[in-house]
């Protein structure tokens, strides 16, 4: 049993290590072969993304897709209509775009909000795309486009494994990718980025490369992202929030443990505390400036979302509603009658990752971020709800699926490193293939569930 546990932490410690002082495989491809690559995988997130939200639009019956379409024609760009269609939904990113074509550009309705829909899925891919590219070269020191461009699709499609003797797929397991909601759709790339810039303002206070932004800009990118999923979606950031606020409040909390701990040892030295800065005490400085200034930065999107709250249940659409707090899974046994079934069927490929990756996800911030945002968005979706009417709608289980999409990004990312390393035996082989086959499989569920092999394509 010793020898088992003393096994098992020295594979903790081992998964725990930097990424960038792991030996990787030299890359061998092209950049024209990486950029035709991208280009083709691309096109198909935008042609698939176009014909689901085409054949949702057309179909009889009223769903997601349908009504916010009617709802962006139905109202108008000029000042007073406008705080009318406010009030009654205030996030109206996609709605605007979608209106813009319509209205601006002469384009039929169906056709404007399926273009959006599209453009939106396709600037999440990029988005995605990009984590996977940018935290690549930052541990790598490679460029690879091509590999990054095929999690962005994987990302883009994945979806709960299908099995239909459980329940109908619309509703017995979530998605990372409910592609049958827009604002869904439109919140994602805009909340990725926002999570960019928090991992890169944690990496640099941890004295480490940021993969994504350089300078002090990066609060202001968070800013404006954060702002812009808020817009489109507030859900996104009601899971990334509080998430992040954790990851900083437990290094902060390390960092003045380690900071007493110095002063009491320096103290039973030398009789009294050293003078001068330590490493410790410097840490913990750079931690707390970033934490007020991520505070600054979020003051718009905080604004906003309250903002929300009072126009949606006060005067818009669910006047006289308001959230409460539930009893557990209460919401949640609308659409299943056994959640563990339901969450590991929707999570089968990031928990696998997570379990054969603990140390990773325990000590980098991006592993932190991603179990705390999943985390934080199942006990939402678990615990909140909306009062009266409005209560079956489940809108806190949007949190959830924002989970999803940050911890399959973050899982991938994991895989995608593993792949990559150097040091192979007949062991990480195997893994690699049971890897790859889940997360394959979880795209090809993802894409059957909307018919895109029997219908679409």
């Amino acid at each position: 049993m010793k020898k088992l546990w003393n096994a098992f932490r020295n594979y903790f410690k081992e998964n725990a290590k930097d990424p960038s002082l792991i030996r990787y495989e030299s890359n061998t491809s092209s950049a024209h072969g990486a950029g035709l690559a991208c280009g083709g995988l691309a096109m198909l997130v935008f042609v698939v993304y176009y014909k689901v939200a085409y054949a949702f639009c057309t179909v009889e019956g009223l769903q997601d897709m349908k009504a916010h379409a009617i709802f962006a024609q139905n109202f108008y760009l000029n000042p007073e209509e406008f705080f009318k269609a406010w009030l009654r939904v205030p996030h109206m990113l996609w709605h605007l775009v979608t209106k813009t074509f319509e209205s601006r550009l002469g384009v039929p309705l169906w056709d404007a909000a399926s273009l959006s829909f599209a453009l939106f899925g396709l600037f999440a891919f990029g988005v995605m795309t990009w984590f996977l590219y940018g935290f690549l070269k930052c541990h790598t020191g490679q460029k690879r486009l091509a590999f990054a461009a095929l999690g962005g699709a994987a990302l883009s499609f994945a979806g709960p494994l299908i099995m239909a003797w459980f329940s109908d797929p619309y509703t017995g397991s979530f998605s990372p990718n409910p592609l049958h909601n827009p604002t869904h759709i439109a919140s994602k790339g805009f909340g990725m980025i926002a999570m960019m810039a928090g991992i890169d303002v944690i990496r640099r206070y941890r004295n480490e490369r940021p993969a994504f932004f350089q300078g002090k800009l990066v609060y202001l990118w968070f800013s404006i992202a954060s702002l812009l999923s808020v817009l489109a979606k507030p859900t996104f950031m009601y899971m990334l929030l509080p998430a992040g606020v954790l990851v900083i409040l437990l290094d902060l909390i390390a960092a003045v443990k380690k900071q007493l701990l110095e002063n009491a040892d320096q103290k039973e030295r030398h009789g009294k505390k050293k003078s001068g800065k330590s490493g410790n005490a410097s840490q913990l400085k750079a931690i707390w400036g970033a934490a007020w200034r991520l505070a600054l930065a979020t003051l718009p999107t905080c604004a906003y979302l309250i903002a929300e709250y009072i126009a949606v249940f006060n005067y818009g659409r669910d006047k006289g509603s308001s959230v409460v707090i539930t009893e557990p899974f209460y919401v949640w046994h609308f659409f299943t009658c056994d959640v563990p079934i339901s969450v590991l069927l929707g999570m089968f490929f990031p928990i696998w990752i997570l379990v054969t990756n603990l140390g990773y996800f325990c000590k980098s911030a991006e592993g932190r971020l991603s179990i705390l945002g999943y985390a934080f968005g199942v006990l939402e979706f678990s615990f909140l709800a909306e009062s009266g009417s409005r209560m079956d709608a489940a809108n806190f289980a949007w949190c959830m699926m924002a989970g999803m999409t940050v911890f399959y990004a973050v899982a991938l990312y994991r895989l995608m490193l593993t792949s990559l390393q150097e040091k192979q035996g007949k062991g990480h082989t195997a893994y690699l293939i049971i890897s790859w086959f889940l997360l394959f499989l979880h795209v090809y569920s993802g894409l059957s569930i909307y018919d895109v092999f029997a219908g679409i394509l």
